[in-house]
This record gives structure tokens, C-alpha cells and sequence, in this order.
């Protein structure tokens, strides 16, 4: 009893291991496949058939339906792997043209938001510039106050209100059709951004002339987004870390009375 017992331990601990039970399985399936034909002989059953002679009279020899079945499923292995292999190199493939179409639509998003954010940052410039000339028509005596100047003043305004608009516009545009590729920090905002200067308009006092509200605000967020676009690398298709630092580099630094609103 003490010798099978002794026994018996190493046994169990055998089938404990994935291998020996993985080797044991295969073992039963090949022997259960190749063990009839050894069983039952394998020569045909008339005599004067061959061992691999096929006809009307000769049926197929064990040993011969042993060798079809090999051929037939070495060739089905080999179709199986060309088939995986193949699909496998599509799906490479395809993977790595939409990697690469992702990258271009990221450097493209990146580099358009720039341009469009510099555009933003001159025509603010511009209509500051275009109220400041209204309001000088304003504070004119009337034997110099002709109509004209003032209608042609408050026309160039709203015509490069309605510039900023647009530019706003195209910068929601490009956002939107980014939004899958960019991050999200980012993608939060310039969304920001843009809904604080679509907010923004220019408002008339009580005197008649005319206030570009927050334009200091408005200035210095830009300025804070076209520094953080230009950090953005082809290489690892990331800007600079937004969490960390934020207004590290800025202009707001400068100014702190306006620092706290320009952060939120």
C-alpha cells in the first residue's frame, strides 16, 4: 500500500500541468485517427489488388485512405494558413492606412486651428481698431460731424464683427470634424474659447460710443491658444502637457489683475 501510494502522488501532480494534459489529448486524438487502419490491416481485401491500386473491382486499401486523408488535410492546413496569412496582411494594411490617414487629419486640424487662431487674434485687432475710430466721429462738433464719416465707420465695424463671426465659424468647423483625433484637453479649450468670444460683442454706451467689452480678456486667451498649438510635434502627435502648466508661458503672467478671468 505504501509503494502505491507513493506512486500515486507523482501522477497526480503530472495532470496538474497544462502541457501533459494538452500532449495526452493530442496522443488520444492521433491514436483514435490512425488506430483502425492498424487494427483492421493495411492491405485491400482481395488479394490480387494492390496495396494502392484503385479501380471498379479494387476498392481503397486502408493504407491508401490513410495518405488521402493525410494529403487532404495537409492541403486544407496550408489553404487555412495562406488564406489567415493573407487576411492578416489586408488587416495590417488597412490599419496602418487608417493610422496614416489619422495623422494627417491630426496635422492638418493642428495646423488649421493655428492659422485660424492667429486670423482670430487680427481681426480682433481690427475691430478694436474700427471702434476706436467710430468713437472719434463721435466726440466731433457738429460742423465736423458729417453723416457719411459715422456710417462708414459703424459699417467697417460690424463688417469685421461679422469677420470675427465667421472666423469663429470655421474654427467650430474644424473642430468638429477633428474632434476624434485631437485630445480631449484640447478639444475643451479651444471649445472654450470659442464660446467665450462668440458671447462677446461690441456694446454702445451710453455717450454714443462704442466698447469692445473684455478685448484685454479675449486677447490673452488667444494669445494662450496659439502658444499651445505651436507646441504640438509631428513626431509624437501631442502638444505639450495642458495639465501641469497651464499659463505657464503666457502673457497673462504680465497682467495678474486680469490672470484669474482669463483662467476660467
Amino acid at each position: 500500500m505504501a509503494v502505491q501510494k507513493l506512486m500515486l502522488i507523482p501522477i497526480w501532480e503530472w495532470c496538474k500541468k497544462p502541457n501533459i494534459v494538452a500532449a495526452v489529448i493530442v496522443a488520444g486524438f492521433v491514436s483514435g485517427t490512425f488506430a483502425p487502419y492498424l487494427v483492421f490491416g493495411s492491405g485491400p481485401d482481395d488479394p490480387s489488388c494492390g496495396r494502392f491500386d484503385y479501380s471498379r473491382r479494387c476498392d481503397l486499401s486502408p493504407t491508401l485512405f490513410l495518405l488521402l486523408d493525410l494529403v487532404i488535410g495537409i492541403s486544407l492546413a496550408v489553404f487555412f494558413h495562406y488564406l489567415s496569412k493573407r487576411n492578416r496582411i489586408r488587416l495590417d494594411q488597412l490599419l496602418e492606412s487608417q493610422e496614416a490617414l489619422r495623422n494627417k487629419r491630426m496635422d492638418y486640424a493642428a495646423q488649421q486651428l493655428k492659422q485660424l487662431f492667429h486670423l482670430t487674434l487680427f481681426t480682433m485687432g481690427v475691430t478694436k481698431r474700427s471702434v476706436t475710430h467710430y468713437n472719434l466721429t463721435v466726440g466731433l462738433t457738429d460742423d465736423e460731424k458729417p453723416m457719411w464719416m459715422r456710417s462708414v465707420t459703424l459699417s467697417e465695424l460690424r463688417r469685421d464683427e461679422a469677420k470675427l463671426g465667421r472666423v469663429l465659424q470655421s474654427v467650430r468647423s474644424i473642430l468638429t470634424a477633428a474632434n476624434d483625433v485631437l485630445d480631449p484637453d484640447m478639444v475643451n479649450r479651444v471649445d472654450g474659447v470659442c464660446n467665450y468670444l462668440g458671447e462677446i460683442s461690441v456694446e454702445q454706451k451710453a455717450d454714443g460710443t462704442m466698447e469692445f467689452p473684455k478685448y484685454d480678456v479675449c486677447r490673452m486667451k488667444v494669445g494662450y491658444l496659439i502658444e499651445l498649438l505651436q507646441t504640438y510635434s509631428r513626431a509624437t502627435r501631442s502638444f505639450k502637457d495642458i495639465v501641469e502648466e497651464p499659463y505657464g508661458t503666457s502673457t497673462v503672467d504680465s497682467e495678474p489683475d486680469l490672470a484669474e478671468e482669463v483662467k476660467h
